[in-house]
């Protein structure tokens, strides 16, 4: 089951909460999530394997931005349920027309009508009740979906309804996994990622859509804890002073905000030993986007425009 949306509605939010922990990165920073994550739910008679997926929008400019529309698209191809999220507070917007647009052409739309659609209208919480009912209405003459939720992924307004109708909309099949793995990332890619969603929360403008984080060191120790090692990739020379900040400073505060939680993934003590490097334009480089972990689907002759 994919969850799908343009950036920014809480697609990551609310496959935290239908799992009950936090496998997926969020920030207020759009284009957080870069690649398909999948979380596993195992419940007492089903198990649900969710994919959550980059926002999807119009006119990316980059490999990595390619990379992660295609990444969103694939989903909507691969999965047999579909899970649309809006934003109450911004309404209806053009973005979400144009991920509309692409249901319509995609099978969730053929004539069989095999691929059920549903769509959740996310963070009714921050709006007056009286907001969401035209929002329904317009949705609804756009596409034919199955059944519309208002639900706020952050406080689980709805959302146990939503989960229990998702459930009851998939098909029957053996569970593919044990009832104690949540996601199928490696601790070290989580970690990874738990590096890079403190960096979004501590830096602004551009920088955030320029970071990549790299493990270059893992070393355990039963005493003296794990020891990680890990390189922050930045585009630009400018880019790299902000980062380190003052005396190292920034830096600093982003390892200091990552540490607690990497340790209880870790289930021990870490010493986290960050680093900051320059890897220019490395989000229109198809081999950067390889040695950072992104772009599989594109070929390495790529055009950068």
């Amino acid at each position: 089951m994919a969850i799908i949306g343009r950036p920014n509605v809480g697609k990551s939010t609310l496959l935290n909460r239908f799992l009950g922990e936090k496998i997926a990165i969020v920030s207020p920073k759009p284009e957080t999530t870069r690649d398909r994550l999948l979380g596993i739910l195992t419940l007492r008679n089903a198990q649900i394997l969710f994919l959550d997926t980059p926002g999807i929008y119009r006119g990316p400019r980059t490999l990595l931005a390619k990379h992660q529309v295609q990444a969103a698209r694939q989903a909507i191809e691969e999965a047999n349920v579909l899970l649309l999220m809006t934003a109450a507070q911004s309404g209806i917007l053009e973005e979400d027309r144009q991920v509309i647009r692409l249901l319509s052409k995609s099978k969730g739309q053929s004539p069989s009508g095999t691929i059920p659609v549903f769509l959740a209208i996310n963070k009714v919480d921050r709006v007056e009740k009286k907001r969401v009912l035209p929002q329904i209405e317009e949705v609804g003459r756009l596409f034919p979906f199955k059944e519309i939720f208002p639900l706020s992924a952050t406080k689980g307004t709805n959302v146990d309804s939503l989960l229990e109708t998702l459930c009851a909309s998939l098909p029957e099949g053996p569970a593919l996994y044990p009832p104690d793995q949540v996601t199928d990332r490696s601790t070290r890619s989580q970690v990874q990622e738990l590096i890079r969603e403190k960096t979004l929360l501590f830096t602004h403008e551009e920088i955030p859509h320029s970071i990549a984080v790299i493990i270059e060191e893992w070393r355990p120790g039963k005493k003296t804890g794990t020891y990680i090692r890990a390189t922050l990739y930045v585009e630009r020379e400018s880019q790299k002073g902000i980062l380190i900040g003052t005396q190292g400073g920034l830096l600093k505060r982003i390892g200091q905000a990552a540490r607690p939680e990497i340790q209880e993934l870790v289930e021990g003590s870490v010493f986290l030993d960050l680093w900051v490097k320059v890897a220019e334009n490395w989000r229109k480089d198809p081999r950067r986007l390889r040695e950072f972990g992104y772009g599989g689907n594109l070929p390495i002759y790529a055009s950068s425009s």
